[in-house]
């Protein structure tokens, strides 16, 4: 009897060091997994400012020697001088590159910058983020998380 008892107590040697193992591994994969997340989201205000940077030089935009020389429209009532939709375009795309560059973002693109009043200026950026390490908890996600943002300015 004491020895099967014994017997007993010696097949559960090792146990606790499986589990610690297996616990081990799940609280890495998911510190991976919310660093990873945490890096997406960095990405994300990083193409939010980016975004914020182009709509206000878009809406500083102006062809000056356009406006000197009489081309451009009459201002409005509160003094402002209208945006042309080219210029702001053209502004925008040039910027682009540069200041994603300047926030450390991959490759960024311009969806759209476009004026619905003539007063502001509203850009659309979008790139596309891949996440940390690779692992296969993030698989769904291999090809990349796509990010958009969208920004306004008011010309005054």
């Amino acid at each position: 009897m004491m020895r099967r008892r014994r017997q007993a107590l010696h097949d559960d040697e090792g146990t606790i060091m499986l589990l610690t193992l297996g616990f081990t591994v799940l609280a890495l994969l998911l510190v991976l997994v919310v660093a990873a997340a945490t890096q997406v989201h960095l990405q994300r205000m990083r193409l939010t400012h980016v975004a914020d940077e182009i709509a206000l030089d878009a809406a500083d935009a102006m062809d000056l020697d356009d406006y000197y020389a009489g081309r451009v429209g009459a201002p409005t009532d509160n003094a402002v001088v209208p945006l042309s939709p080219q210029l702001l375009a053209d502004i925008a795309e040039q910027r682009v590159p540069s200041a994603a560059a300047r926030a450390g973002l991959p490759p960024t693109a311009l969806v759209s910058a476009i004026t619905h009043d003539g007063r502001s200026a509203t850009v659309t950026v979008r790139t596309v983020v891949h996440p940390l390490f690779g692992i296969d908890a993030l698989l769904p996600f291999a090809n990349g998380v796509t990010l958009t943002a969208t920004s306004s300015a008011r010309a005054y």
